[in-house]
């Protein structure tokens, strides 16, 4: 058990050196969902790296840039059947334009519907400013949803556990009050580790398994229990989230 490594959430491609950072998850044996920000980007590279054991790349879709590639939708919903794994997908209404705003609900929907067609498939959500919303549109979804780097209000967080979402945190998350009060609201068998690389402190320019340690660490000392069991936890959440 103290070996399991796992990343729910983080963005290879956009590391100078792709390669070298999927051929280091990989020899870390790192359970990692690496998520893509556009349909065009997981086109150019589903097929590439296929091969791998420890890695899966998502089908994504960023809510930032939903506005500018609408046309992308298309593309999104020709590859929907070649993956298990969506993300990244969801709203940013960080972003005030009302135009905006409406465009990104009406392809996150779009995308909603379309996995509660096929069935199966595993959601990474990005949900700034906007977690209402996306619980809202999520309501009645079947499949498996993470809430990725979630950092809304902890009453919109208990209607998210009440739809069954698991929570993906990263270790820039226990640098604030907010971030840790957050941590500690959610049930130990909802959580699941994640980096959010390359945008999280230390891991800017080269990639690193080390934050499991500290999200493992943290956990352990504000749930009172051993690593072993934390990790032992983590390690069935994510089996549950895959089944």
């Amino acid at each position: 058990m103290s070996d399991f490594l796992m990343d729910a959430h983080m963005h290879f491609d956009l590391y100078k050196k792709r390669e070298e950072v999927l051929s280091y998850i990989e020899s870390h044996h790192s359970y990692t969902i690496a998520v893509t920000n556009l349909p065009e980007l997981y086109e150019r590279y589903y097929r590439q790296y296929a091969d791998y054991k420890y890695i899966k790349i998502a089908l994504g879709f960023h809510p930032e840039l939903a506005f500018q590639y609408e046309n992308q939708l298309p593309i999104f919903l020709k590859y929907l059947d070649t993956t298990r794994y969506i993300g990244e997908i969801g709203l940013d209404f960080s972003v005030k334009d009302k135009e905006n705003q409406r465009i990104q609900i009406k392809i996150f929907s779009e995308i909603v519907q379309a996995c509660k067609k096929t069935g199966n498939k595993i959601l990474s959500v990005h949900s700034r400013r906007a977690e209402s919303d996306c619980i809202s549109i999520l309501g009645g979804y079947t499949g498996k949803i993470i809430l990725h780097w979630y950092s809304g209000s902890i009453s919109v967080l208990r209607d998210a556990i009440n739809i069954g979402c698991y929570f993906s945190i990263n270790h820039q998350m226990l640098l604030s009050k907010n971030g840790k009060s957050i941590v500690n609201a959610i049930p130990l068998e909802r959580i699941l580790i994640e980096s959010d690389a390359p945008f999280t402190k230390e891991l800017e320019k080269d990639y690193s398994v080390s934050f499991n340690n500290e999200i493992i660490g943290y956990l352990s000392e504000t749930r009172n229990y051993t690593e072993e069991y934390i990790k032992k936890i983590i390690k069935n959440n994510f089996r549950q989230v895959l089944s």
